[in-house]
């Protein structure tokens, strides 16, 4: 089945106003169950196809193709160097991104000459996709589509939402999608979640469409430290961290509010103005005995719990597997 899918997207190429399912099924010489599972498996790998529940324009019972700009440039080769770079990194999120690649370098010379001996990036922690899952996330952002997302959450718990996507955050070396969960407003609470992309194990859109509201993906982001959830609102916190570990707090800047001060001993004190969450103790309790939480008083009674509990487990001989 899927060897007609080109010959299926070639057909409603040639015909823009769109066919019938009939039309299409008699054109390729197959049933029309397969023209909607040749369908299904195009929208699949980001190929639109359009049917009269998607667009009240196209007939009951035909298919067309989403309407796209074509786009004729050129790149230098500076230029195209930087677009393998990118397509390189993410690659492993959309496989789409790199057919593109393929298909600009067949009409621009300065791709086709470009040197490809070694890629520039290699991406050793890279998150592995359902199939078409980036394209239709993006689309159901694009056009406003509220998506049943079945997920499977860190305890392994798999659930299903009604989910109205806002948009993609990127927190190395993950991606959320950040939107209004419907089970969540109906309990009387934030709906404003994110969902790990790689733990959706199916995104399908829906025929219900959202009005997306006033929402700042920035100020989201920044309002928080790395992915977990948030606590409460955000609070000034202070850890101060031996000169061992002060050129590592230094060097990377791991929030917006990030404030480092370097001390006469050679100790930085590194503040940030976030959320208490796991997250944060678990930054912190990384560093095991160079770093001190100053304040608040309660970040600073969590990662002593945690880590006297790291010590516990540790020290129990339940946990050394003996070699026989």
């Amino acid at each position: 089945m899927e060897s007609r899918l080109p010959d299926f997207v070639q057909v409603l190429r040639e015909h823009p106003q769109g066919l019938s399912v009939q039309q299409i099924a008699i054109r390729l010489g197959v049933a029309r169950q397969t023209v909607y599972r040749l369908r299904e498996k195009a929208q699949s790998l980001g190929v639109w196809v359009e049917t009269h529940r998607e667009n009240p324009e196209v007939p009951p019972g035909w298919m067309r193709l989403e309407a796209s700009p074509e786009m004729v440039f050129r790149l230098t080769l500076e230029e195209a160097e930087a677009l393998r770079a990118a397509v390189e990194r993410v690659t492993p999120l959309t496989p789409l991104a790199k057919k593109a690649l393929e298909r600009l370098a067949q009409g621009d010379l300065a791709l086709r000459a470009a040197p490809r001996e070694e890629p520039l990036i290699y991406t050793p922690l890279a998150d592995e996709y359902p199939e078409g899952l980036f394209e239709r996330a993006v689309r159901a952002i694009r056009k406003g589509i509220t998506c049943e997302v079945t997920y499977k959450n860190a305890k392994g718990q798999v659930k299903t939402y009604r989910f109205d996507p806002y948009a993609l955050i990127a927190w190395d070396p993950h991606l959320y999608l950040v939107g209004a969960n419907h089970n969540s407003r109906q309990a009387g609470h934030n709906p404003v979640k994110d969902l790990r992309l790689d733990q959706i194990l199916e995104l399908r859109l829906t025929r219900e469409r959202f009005k997306k509201p006033a929402f700042d993906v920035r100020a989201y982001a920044q309002s928080r430290f790395r992915a977990f959830s948030n606590e409460g609102p955000p609070v000034r916190v202070r850890v101060r961290f031996s000169p061992v570990k002060a050129g590592f707090i230094r060097r990377t800047r791991r929030h917006p509010t990030q404030v480092v001060e370097d001390l006469p001993d050679g100790s930085v004190v590194w503040q940030v103005e976030v959320p208490l969450s796991e997250d944060l103790v678990h930054f912190i309790v990384g560093y095991g005995p160079h770093a001190t939480v100053l304040e608040p008083e309660e970040l600073r009674k969590r990662v002593v719990a945690w880590a006297r509990g790291a010590v516990e487990a540790n020290l129990s001989p339940e946990g050394v597997t003996r070699r026989a």
